[in-house]
């Protein structure tokens, strides 16, 4: 073979392979969660009753603490984990029946999602938290936590959310005049009693 077509047939070869490695993708980047792939619950309806409980999608789990109501309103704020991936949700509340006098069905919907990759739900993602003026539908995220006997007081966090309820929308808020409290003796107290369900009431 002449040395120039043999130059030629390597420049060829090597281009060849790059091309190869080029269309070839990378080993976990084709199976890599794309905001497009997490599925939302934005509209979803939930029930409650005392006998069933909370009524959860089956890939979602929630516990007591992560609910919080907004007071003179039927709304809540709920942290919750679905499909492995934490998010916070703006949720109406309607009473469907009244059961007995202080039982009733409820239905719920979710009016707003915010997804929050990369936070836990119930540690760096909390709703146990007042505004100014004791306001609730708060919600915090990238936080952390100082111990103050048994209590965790928030220390730091990314950010917050607050609850527009005009709007029906989950909006950002400033961390400046927010107080947040957790009280892990309560929290694992009432998650033992969440046990033999699936969701709690």
């Amino acid at each position: 073979m002449k040395p120039r077509t043999a130059t030629r047939f390597r420049w060829l070869a090597l281009a060849m392979a790059a091309a190869t490695v080029a269309t070839t993708p990378a080993r976990g980047l084709e199976s890599a969660p794309t905001a497009a792939s997490i599925p939302t619950y934005l509209g979803r309806p939930i029930y409650s009753d005392p006998t069933n409980g909370l009524q959860l999608p089956p890939s979602c789990a929630i516990e007591p603490t992560w609910r919080s109501r907004i007071g003179g309103t039927e709304m809540e704020v709920w942290v919750i984990d679905c499909d492995s991936v934490p998010r916070a949700w703006l949720l109406t509340r309607q009473t469907v029946e009244m059961l007995t006098a202080r039982e009733a069905r409820l239905r719920f919907q979710v009016v707003d999602e915010r997804i929050l990759s990369g936070e836990t739900a119930g540690e760096s993602l909390s709703v146990q938290c007042t505004g100014t003026n004791d306001a609730s539908g708060i919600v915090v995220y990238g936080a952390h936590w100082r111990n103050l006997g048994h209590e965790l007081h928030l220390a730091s966090a990314r950010g917050a959310l607050r609850a527009d309820v005009a709007q029906r929308r989950l909006v950002d808020a400033e961390l400046s005049g927010i107080d947040c409290v957790r009280f892990p003796d309560r929290e694992e107290m009432m998650r033992r009693l969440q046990q033999p369900e699936r969701g709690a009431r």
